[in-house]
């Protein structure tokens, strides 16, 4: 095993995230039952809970769905609806949507093994370091140049290292379960706008739990399967073939550089601290929100009325016209995934929310009458920060008035965190798509103490009855 993938196993097994991590990651998994069970209810979710109860055998919990099934069923299931509406939170350094998989498998880890809340949070944390740290050797050639979706192919090694780690996997077989992880991982950016993107993150999450139960047993990968001359970086066209930059300064225990076996490490920094997650107040791509901060932001303040607006010209990154694919969207889908969409939505609406990518608003006269109104065009000078996050909008009005805004990131990124009571505001709206408004609080109160609890399965049993609904 080459000492840049052995010190990886070793942090998966042996780190000791300090307790703003854990705090970080508490958060990330309440937003992200909340998501879920939003998503729950829409059909691709629907789809994959129908099979997870055919098929599977477990007593693991799907939120938002009747019944019990396997725990890779579980983790395919939940990962689909955390994903569903693309409300989920992201990452600037791993380019990936991290908790739509980490959260699930580590989630169906827990459950096997009785593990406690503070258990699930290491897992989520270690996963979501390991991606990120994948994510700078990666990218940009490989989400950006290549096609591959980060939430599914980082993913799945983010996912496998969680629910590794929650099962209190040795060293050794949290490299294997990494290296089983490195073999099952895919997806393909050209499904964006479609069921398929949901789906990467279910599949990230089931191939992450199958790849450390597979470990657990005994399984063998190859100890180059990340950075030999036919491994994971190379296969998948990473941008740096080796794992030199992703250890550097990664916490917790590792192994001695003079083969003495495990010594103690000083991490430099933890990414969950040092560059954070995104939460998303948008139910859009990520790369809309920029822009509709701006146009939001210049609608209430101008008081501009949508039949004022002669054109609506933004300015984006070169990245983000490889994500919004979709000038003229059909459905609600590919709506998540169009500039002219969301940016015609905002302006008629004045918000954007779950319902602007219903079909009765996809075919609103005022929107379709303003979505031919909007351009998209690259600003180079954009390229020389973090991608996706910078952004400037231009709005002419009848009578020749020209409005502009720039945005620099956009409500709930790392820069300008959301609030308490957005982030509560946001669970209950979202949750109330699959439970009563009572259930909601009292599922958002259970999570507040996820880190104190003794047995994660015995807490999902509890909220299991309130987070129900009928698979249809």
């Amino acid at each position: 095993m080459s000492r840049g993938a052995d010190l990886l196993a070793r942090f998966v097994a042996e780190a000791a995230p300090p307790r703003a991590a854990l705090a970080r990651a508490a958060s990330a998994v309440r937003d992200t039952v909340g998501v879920t069970l939003a998503g729950a209810v829409e059909p691709a979710a629907r789809a994959v809970q129908a099979m997870a109860m055919e098929e599977g055998r477990g007593r693991s919990v799907v939120l938002g769905a009747a019944g019990r099934t396997g725990a890779s069923w579980a983790a395919m299931a939940n990962g689909v609806a955390a994903h569903a509406l693309d409300f989920d939170d992201m990452c600037f350094v791993s380019l990936a949507h991290p908790s739509c998989a980490l959260f699930p498998a580590a989630l169906a880890a827990a459950e096997l093994a009785h593990a406690s809340g503070r258990a699930l949070l290491e897992g989520y944390v270690v996963g979501f370091e390991l991606e990120c740290r994948l994510g700078k050797v990666m990218n940009p050639r490989h989400y950006h140049e290549r096609g591959w979706h980060c939430t599914s192919t980082i993913g799945t090694v983010g996912a496998a290292a969680a629910a590794a780690r929650v099962l209190s996997l040795s060293p050794g077989a949290c490299g294997h379960a990494i290296g089983i992880a490195a073999s099952s991982a895919c997806g393909l950016k050209e499904n964006l706008g479609s069921m398929v993107k949901p789906l990467h993150a279910g599949m990230a999450a089931r191939n992450g739990v199958v790849a450390a139960r597979l470990a657990q047993r005994g399984y063998v990968a190859s100890e180059r399967a990340l950075d030999g001359p036919q491994g994971f970086l190379a296969a998948m066209d990473a941008e740096q073939r080796d794992l030199d930059a992703a250890v550097t300064g990664l916490g917790g225990s590792a192994a001695s550089d003079d083969g003495a076996g495990p010594a103690p490490r000083t991490p430099e920094y933890w990414e969950i601290l040092a560059t954070g997650i995104t939460v998303k107040l948008y139910p859009s791509c990520a790369a809309t929100h920029p822009a509709l901060d701006a146009l939001l932001d210049l609608r209430a303040r101008e008081r501009v009325a949508p039949d004022e607006v002669e054109a609506i010209d933004v300015e984006v990154d070169s990245m983000t016209p490889r994500l919004l694919i979709y000038d003229r969207p059909s459905t609600g889908l590919e709506g998540k995934f169009s500039m002219p969409y969301c940016a015609a939505a905002a302006i008629v609406d004045g918000h954007v929310g779950i319902a602007t990518f219903e079909r009765a608003r996809l075919e609103a006269p005022a929107i379709r009458t303003l979505l031919p109104t909007v351009t998209m065009r690259v600003n180079a000078a954009f390229d020389a920060t973090a991608p996706l996050s910078h952004a400037r909008v231009t709005l002419r009005l009848r009578g020749g008035r020209v409005l502009t805004q720039a945005a620099d990131g956009a409500r709930g990124y790392p820069s300008r965190p959301a609030s308490d009571a957005e982030l509560r505001a946001k669970f209950v709206s979202c949750a109330c798509r699959s439970v009563a408004a009572a259930d909601a609080d009292r599922a958002w109160e259970a999570l507040a103490r996820l880190e104190d609890v003794d047995d994660v399965s015995a807490l999902a049993e509890r909220l299991a009855p309130a987070l129900e609904t009928s698979v249809s």
